[in-house]
């Protein structure tokens, strides 16, 4: 039987390039920021080291820039921008996953 939590760590496994990239649609951040903000929108098994991979990944992929800014009385941070191909991608990914979550609506709602 899977738990609950390996269920979900499942599930995010395939949403979390499409949930970093409509979060940095919407603001840019650091890598240590989207953590946060993920966790604010209830993802609290989320982790820095989760994260920086896939940032690493979609930024070599062409899909993220990295711009060094200064820190608030700190040092210099990284902060994440979307590309216009990240854009086209959210876009599509937003569009998948709306059309496989309809059908599994569908699915899960005939066999209630």
């Amino acid at each position: 039987m899977v738990v609950a939590v390996d269920r979900e760590s499942l599930l995010l496994r395939g949403t979390l390039d499409m949930s970093l990239l409509a979060l940095l649609a919407r603001r840019p951040s650091h890598a240590y920021g989207l953590v946060q903000r993920l966790r604010d929108h209830g993802f609290e098994q989320t982790s820095y080291g989760t994260v920086y991979p896939l940032v690493s990944r979609l930024r070599r992929l062409g899909l993220l820039d990295q711009e060094l800014e200064p820190g608030a009385g700190g040092p210099a941070r990284n902060v994440l921008t979307v590309t216009p191909d990240g854009r086209k991608s959210l876009d599509e990914w937003v569009e998948q996953w709306r059309s496989v979550t309809d059908r599994i609506h569908t699915l899960l709602e005939g066999t209630a």
